[in-house]
């Protein structure tokens, strides 16, 4: 066997062992939507089978003779070949937003495929050959090979037309490779194509998830309670004549809450602690003149250096007041621990209320898990809540510190 030759399938199993890597990376990567999944999985599928296609090709030619084979395979690789340009048409389309079902674009390159289809089978049929080497160095020209080419050049030229049209819609990277692949129609390079639209994909998709989280967030502050403005704007009302004091104080406390509300729809990324701490301590200001002798908060805050989501803790404390205050039942004693542990910081919140059910789908859970999914998008952070036998919930935010 010559170098040449060696070389030459060196590159093919290269080439295989890269898509069998791409298919493995569409299930390591969970940041990735099902469409994209699917797509990835299929198009490095075509792209192994078109390589394997070509290797059995050359097996079956330069060391077993078998031309019936070389025949088959020289067919099968033209047909999972020209299977690429109506994925890529596909692609397109979908990045672009428009409906691939109702494309005439997609229409007609299927059109195409299926014409190229047909005309492959009836040559394996025929016993004849698109383009075979000979043993003196020369190629054997099939008689369909014209037309075989011709359907392969107007797909991808129909392509490139579609793609020039909508050049504007899509991002700069990934209109240079689609434009590259279409000009220069390399399989390696096609293979790092994906791969780069996949880890576009996964970074879209983590965009997306971080953004329906802020607004999460936005909703859960346009949403504050009525009755807590009421109840709070109430006593502030009884307070004038009784404590005019004590009524500037809580006025200042409910203006700081109120402030703070608003100002975290406006944040991106992370606060410092104290910012949330400060929010926090105002609203558990307002809540202890609501329910004097019913609420009490201890601060264990030994950290502070450190930064967090905004609307992360506020909302758990806010959360425990609103479902564990309680009239006819003991005072809620509410703490709040700050510690540095190894490679991050540990928040607890810690109430002696009723707790709840840790698999039920009540409103506690569902403000929880909003602030569960904001923490892991924006700073990897961790929650987890644990409830006691005998009520009283604890709830643990984990942040690592770059």
């Amino acid at each position: 066997m010559e170098w040449a030759q060696v070389f030459s399938y060196a590159i093919l199993f290269a080439t295989i062992l890269l898509g069998l890597i791409g298919i493995i990376s569409v299930f390591i990567i969970h940041d990735i939507n099902k469409w994209s999944k699917k797509f990835c999985f299929i198009f490095f599928s075509v792209l192994i089978l078109e390589k394997i296609s070509e290797l059995t090709g050359d097996i079956a030619f330069n060391i077993q003779n078998n031309i019936a084979l070389t025949i088959w395979a020289n067919c099968t690789e033209m047909f999972f070949l020209s299977a690429i340009t109506p994925l890529l048409t596909l692609y397109l389309l979908h990045y672009c937003g428009e409906n691939p079902k109702k494309s005439f674009l997609m229409n007609l390159n299927l059109g195409i495929w299926l014409i190229l289809a047909v005309v492959l089978a009836v040559t394996t049929l025929a016993g004849d050959f698109l383009i075979l080497p000979t043993q003196t160095g020369h190629y054997r020209i099939g008689k369909f090979l014209p037309l075989v080419s011709f359907l392969g050049i107007s797909g991808n030229i129909i392509n490139l037309t579609a793609l020039l049209r909508r050049r504007k819609k899509l991002k700069k990277s990934r209109f240079v490779m689609f434009l590259l692949y279409l000009i220069v129609p390399i399989y390696a390079l096609m293979m790092i194509m994906e791969f780069v639209l996949l880890l576009d994909q996964a970074q879209r998709y983590a965009e997306q998830k971080e953004e329906i989280a802020k607004q999460k967030a936005s909703i859960d502050v346009l949403q504050m309670r009525p009755h807590f403005i009421y109840n709070t704007m109430t006593s502030i009302y009884y307070l004038i004549e009784q404590d005019p004091q004590k009524a500037q104080q809580v006025t200042l406390n409910f203006t700081t809450y109120l402030r703070k509300n608003f100002t975290a729809i406006a944040k991106e990324g992370t606060i410092p602690f104290a910012e949330e701490l400060e929010h926090t301590k105002a609203y558990l200001s307002v809540e202890q003149v609501r329910f004097e002798g019913m609420l009490f908060v201890e601060f264990n805050i030994s950290y502070t250096s450190f930064r967090l989501p905004p609307l992360t803790m506020q909302p758990i404390v806010e959360n425990a007041v609103k479902h564990g205050v309680d009239p006819d039942a003991e005072p809620l004693h509410i703490t709040i621990h700050t510690r540095e542990v190894k490679s991050g910081v540990e928040i607890t919140v810690e109430d002696t209320g009723p707790g709840f059910a840790q698999k039920d789908n009540s409103e506690p859970h569902i403000a929880l898990a909003n602030i569960r999914e904001r923490l892991e998008m924006v700073c990897n952070g961790k929650l987890t809540i644990h409830v006691g036998k005998s009520g009283g919930t604890t709830v643990r935010i984990f942040i690592p510190q770059e």
